[in-house]
């Protein structure tokens, strides 16, 4: 192994490039770490799931051959969505990059001003995105038999298995469109973050992604549209009040921001720590659920959702933690992404 002279008598032996990237990717924190590690842990498990997935979903299409199953060349919106997604960022980031300068508060200079300013406009594309989302959401399940009164319905989530694995969507005739569009969001997100200069958050941000990307596709494909839309619809509320947060917490702007800031807190509590593991969780994992046996990889696909149900707590516990700086010293600082540290 190559070594690094110290002194005479005393060497230092160079660390190999993998471990470097790593390092700089996990930092000195030691939640990186254990995130990573989940992230590394899944790998064992997919291989079994994808290796009869297809399996099954040819079996299903055999079952029922004048069913409208899902079908791989679906997959294309997605990746359309997604290419459509990415020219929109970038061409927002070149037409608004001269307006968002302008608006950053004056306190933030040189680099870390170009660095604030660049975030704002990723931010602001997300709240549209996020607005869209959800309006769509709504507007595609209002009259839904699985839309419960606490997500602004007529209905009830312990139908969301009803008709299982053929579920009828003709009443609903976007629901397929609406997944498929947010997996080519989530897709571009992975995308974006992949070629995205690490940030302190680089491991978490990681494993939310591919997670994501890997349970919206494989729900679509399994036909499990209904759960799929819940669990969707139920993050895209405080997702929006995240992201107007971010585009407007490094701007004057200190008393919108909190007023969002009090948004995200309701609607992360009550979407993301109540309804999402009380309602969908308790129907689509645990005893609420009446098709266990018919949902194929239900332990691997639980097990992905477990994971962020505690990156959402995680979250929760980092909000927390910003209410307290910005109530403190009357300035918002996000304390998951540590933008003055990327400026350096």
């Amino acid at each position: 192994m190559a070594e690094k002279q110290l002194g005479d008598n005393e060497t230092m032996p160079k660390r190999f490039p993998i471990t470097e990237i790593i390092l700089s990717i996990i930092g000195k924190s030691k939640m990186q770490l254990i995130f990573f590690l989940i992230f590394l842990l899944f790998f064992p498990f997919l291989a079994p799931f994808l290796k009869d997935f297809d399996a099954v979903v040819q079996m299903r299409i055999a079952q029922n051959p004048n069913y409208n199953w899902p079908q791989y060349e679906d997959l294309w919106l997605a990746c359309y969505t997604c290419v459509i997604l990415i020219c929109i960022l970038f061409s927002m980031k070149f037409l608004l990059k001269s307006f968002s300068e302008r608006i950053i508060a004056p306190k933030y200079t040189g680099k870390e001003r170009i660095v604030r300013s660049e975030k704002l406009i990723e931010s602001l594309f997300k709240t549209l995105y996020f607005t869209f989302a959800f309006v769509f959401g709504y507007w595609v399940a209002k009259d839904s038999y699985w839309l419960s009164p606490s997500l602004g319905g007529h209905g009830s989530v312990d139908e969301m298995w009803r008709d299982f694995p053929f579920q009828s969507y003709e009443t609903f005739p976007y629901i397929r469109q609406y997944i498929l569009i947010q997996l080519g969001y989530h897709a571009q997100s992975f995308i974006v973050h992949i070629f995205s200069k690490p940030r302190n958050d680089f491991m978490e941000m990681l494993l939310h992604h591919s997670m994501t990307v890997w349970l919206v596709t494989s729900a679509y494909m399994m036909n499990c549209v209904v759960v799929s839309h819940l669990v969707l619809y139920t993050h895209d509320l405080s997702d929006l009040f995240v992201c107007l947060t971010r585009t407007l917490m490094d701007t004057r702007h200190k008393y919108i921001t909190f007023v969002t800031y009090i948004g995200i807190m309701i609607t992360w509590a009550y979407m993301r720590l109540y309804i999402f593991p009380f309602d969908l969780m308790r129907v689509g994992s645990y005893y609420g659920n009446p098709v266990a046996h018919e949902v194929y990889g239900l332990g691997i696909l639980s097990a992905m959702v477990h994971v962020l149900l505690v990156l959402h707590i995680y979250w929760y516990i980092l909000l927390i933690k910003m209410g307290f700086k910005f109530i403190k010293s009357g300035d918002p600082v996000d304390t998951q992404r540590k933008l003055n540290e990327e400026a350096k």
